[in-house]
């Protein structure tokens, strides 16, 4: 069962992680970006520990509130894009839960990669943070076993989805500017993601 206290512990850790991987994913946008991606995610992380922090009692209410605080972070794309993400796991969530069993999570899961695909039009291939985050999701939506499980199947599609954009010549955003010269580094977005659902696997 996902619980509400669970998910705090599970966000609280990926706030911590991204916070600290920060310098490292401005490094990774410096090369096809205007190297500022790890700052907003650091930010966002700050917002993030923040809110966790003062608690409460709803699941969807908390969710729904990491989703303002994304959406009203500064500095390029990152916060909409993950402001929406997580207004699908908040919208995924019936009013007043205080846990979710797998059916659940699974719903959770699906109707964050519904809301995201209606705002983004970025797919598979194209070198974004789409690259980690569909396949995370899918996995969400698909694995069997305990919660465990399923955030290790989650995190290991997402790190799998990160890696390979090394391999990838960036046709999206800012990046598809510099063209070849994209080759041979991971996509910034797409790492940050890895880091978001690694943590929370880990923290479990």
């Amino acid at each position: 069962m996902l619980t509400l206290e669970l998910l705090q512990k599970m966000l609280l850790a990926a706030a911590g992680e991204l916070k600290a991987q920060s310098k490292y994913l401005c490094e990774l946008d410096s090369v096809a970006g205007d190297g500022d991606h790890g700052i907003t995610i650091g930010r966002m992380a700050d917002a993030m520990k923040g809110r966790l922090e003062e608690g409460g009692s709803d699941m969807k209410e908390l969710l729904d509130d990491l989703s303002m605080l994304f959406m009203g972070s500064n500095g390029g794309s990152a916060g909409p894009l993950w402001g929406t993400v997580f207004g699908g796991f908040a919208e995924g969530v019936p009013e007043g839960t205080a846990e979710l069993d797998a059916q659940g999570v699974k719903q959770m899961f699906a109707q964050a990669k519904e809301d995201f695909a209606e705002i983004s039009k970025a797919k598979p291939g194209d070198k974004t943070m789409v690259d980690a985050l569909y396949p995370a999701l899918e996995a969400g939506m698909t694995a069997d076993g305990d919660l465990k499980t399923v955030m290790q199947a989650v995190a290991a599609a997402a790190r799998q989805g990160a890696e390979a954009t090394a391999d990838m010549v960036a046709r999206f955003g800012r990046a598809k500017n510099v063209g070849e010269r994209s080759l041979g580094t991971k996509d910034p977005g797409a790492v940050s993601i890895s880091i978001l659902f690694t943590s929370m696997a880990e923290a479990l």
